[in-house]
C-alpha cells in the first residue's frame, strides 16, 4: 500500500516534507528534540568526569554529533531557530 499525496515517491521517501504537520507529527518532534538534546547534555557531562582522554574524546564527539541531530531537526521546524549556540550551554 502506497501513500498518494500528489508527490512523486521513490521507496517511500518524500522528496520534501508536507505543508501541514499533525499534532502527534509535532509530538513526535518534540520527542527527537528531546532526546537529542538530553543525550548532548549527557554526553557533555560524560567527557567532563572522564579520566582517560580516549573515553573523553569520545564522549565530547558523540556531544557534538547529537546537538547537530539537534540543529538540524531544529532548523527544519523553523530555520530562523536554528541558531549555532551550543545547546548544552543552557
Amino acid at each position: 500500500m502506497q501513500l498518494q499525496t500528489g508527490f512523486g515517491t521513490q521507496a517511500g521517501v518524500m522528496p520534501q516534507p508536507p505543508e501541514i504537520v499533525t499534532t502527534k507529527d509535532l509530538s513526535y518532534i518534540q520527542d527527537a528534540l528531546s532526546w537529542e538534546l538530553l543525550a548532548a547534555k549527557k554526553f557533555a557531562m560524560y567527557a567532563q568526569i572522564a579520566q582517560e582522554q580516549g573515553v573523553k574524546d569520545i564522549c565530547e564527539r558523540l556531544s557534538r554529533m547529537h546537538q547537530n541531530h539537534y540543529q538540524k531537526l531544529l532548523s527544519h521546524l523553523d530555520p530562523a531557530k536554528a541558531i549555532t549556540n551550543q545547546p548544552t550551554s543552557q
